[in-house]
């Protein structure tokens, strides 16, 4: 619940609804306004947890479209006098909620010095409406036929249609929208964005359609908009992997323990493929054995097992890769990631080149790391975005870019291409790390500098002081060992 008192941002709470016009096309006007309401998610009693809901048109490019609710969360710092531009928190996805699990503001480190802000993006789980699809979440899970996933995309596609959703109003430039109308509402001159993964994209989105809003912005396992992720998703994690056994072959423990490790993998990859690896439960293929890989490097904890496991899974030793084919299905609100990645990312891709991503050539097993597949975009029938929500970000505002060393989703040089266009970036890769580069000690504590001097001088000692990459010889370690 919204406190009576609250601090510096008290002024534009005097009133429980508050207003401010935005345009559509054709000139009519739209509201946008910040209620106060309980919280949208359980949280701990007795924290300083405020919260309410923004009310937001579907779709500003509509004079008159409806209007949909997007949950709020104010998470209040702890400073006696606490800055006057909080943070906003951008998850990955698209399609992951923004306040799912956000229960407590203990432990929370960025609550030292400024509030904490959370706006559920609309389509997420706790937006009103929400785009849920969850048959695609099971069926991605299941390795089902691209037929099969493209019925469910078709049946889900309906029911939001039939329950009068504008698919067209859920994009990046409308969620971008979104935070600035919060922003406004709120009385906050300026903010600080911390975007992962898609995260980044839509932050840079922001930074283009209201650059005024921002005091500074944190990039972790960057998406330029500009990179077509679909023409490249599996090659990022071939990088990769060639990346791990690069740096096991430069260890001479580890090049000694296991030699010939990317021929021992392309071997286990082609084997499984050809007459399958008997499992508990399922014949393994090649797809699944990468897939299993593609979840370690994702672990910075699990990396150094890697080429223990491959080696031992190349012998028939499959202790260490069963635990790593263990697949839950993604939480991801599939109705809002078609509507993003179909609007804004397929149309500008070469057919040609996505289909690349799942042949045999690359040698994982065909393996499909794309985000979405043209077919699906096809049957999900949205809307293109015009030709200016593919072009690169510029802008002057101060950037930080985290990037780790073994991430298979965004490599590291995604990061680095960002510093053409933003004359006040910084970039950093972090040894050992993967996706998600912030969430380790020095990564959170180059944040934490960062934003409180965001022109200042960076500090990478704890980067150099980072060993790297320590590669497991013990054979009892493993996936959920370390």
């Amino acid at each position: 619940m919204l406190r009576t008192c609250l601090s510096h941002l008290a002024a534009p709470f005097l009133v429980a609804v508050i207003a401010t016009a935005a345009h559509a096309a054709d000139g009519k006007r739209v509201e946008a306004r910040f209620e106060r309401s309980a919280c949208a998610v359980a949280v701990v009693p007795g924290e300083r947890i405020e919260c309410g809901v923004l009310s937001v048109p579907e779709n500003r490019r509509k004079a008159r479209s409806r209007t949909i609710r997007l949950p709020v969360m104010i998470f209040r710092s702890t400073a006696a006098v606490p800055a006057t531009d909080p943070i906003v928190y951008l998850p990955g996805g698209p399609g992951l909620s923004s306040i799912e699990g956000r229960t407590t503001g203990k432990g929370n480190p960025f609550l030292a010095e400024r509030d904490h802000i959370l706006l559920e993006g609309r389509g997420n789980r706790f937006a009103n409406p929400s785009l849920p699809c969850p048959e695609i979440n099971a069926l991605q899970a299941a390795n089902a036929t691209p037929a099969v996933q493209i019925a469910a995309v078709t049946r889900c596609r309906s029911a939001l249609i039939g329950s009068g959703i504008d698919l067209d109003g859920y994009t990046s430039a409308e969620a971008a929208d979104d935070l600035d109308d919060l922003r406004r509402l709120l009385g906050i001159r300026q903010w600080n964005l911390i975007g992962f993964s898609y995260g980044t994209r839509l932050a840079q989105t922001v930074l283009q359609r209201h650059p005024e809003g921002i005091r500074s912005v944190v990039l972790d396992s960057v998406l330029p908009i500009d990179v077509n992720y679909d023409e490249m998703a599996t090659s990022a994690l071939r990088r990769a992997i060639d990346a791990m056994i690069d740096a096991c072959a430069a260890d001479p423990d580890c090049d000694g323990r296991y030699p010939g490790l990317r021929e021992r993998l392309a071997t286990l990859v082609a084997d499984a493929d050809r007459n399958g690896i008997r499992a508990p439960d399922r014949i393994l293929r090649g797809r699944d054995v990468v897939d299993a890989i593609a979840t370690g490097l994702q672990r910075p904890g699990d990396i150094p097992s890697l080429p223990r496991i491959i080696s031992e899974a190349s012998e028939g030793r499959l202790t260490g890769l069963l635990p790593l084919t263990e697949q839950n299905p993604s939480n991801f609100n599939w109705g809002l990631r078609l509507s993003i990645w179909c609007s804004e990312e397929v149309p500008f891709e070469a057919p040609v080149r996505v289909a690349m991503q799942v042949s045999p050539t690359l040698g994982l097993g065909g393996v499909d790391g794309r985000a979405a597949t043209p077919e699906m975009c096809a049957a999900w029938r949205v809307s293109s975005a015009g030709s200016t929500a593919n072009d690169p970000v510029r802008g002057d505002v101060p950037v930080l870019i985290l990037a780790g060393e073994f991430d298979p989703v965004t490599p590291p040089a995604w990061g680095r291409r960002l510093l053409t266009t933003l004359p006040n970036a910084r970039f950093v890769q972090f040894p050992g790390q993967s996706h998600g580069a912030m969430f380790n000690r020095c990564g959170g504590q180059m944040t934490l500098a960062f934003l409180h001097d965001p022109r200042a001088p960076l500090n990478g000692d704890c980067v150099a002081k980072t060993p790297g990459i320590v590669f497991s010889t013990d054979g009892d370690a493993g996936p959920g060992k370390r």
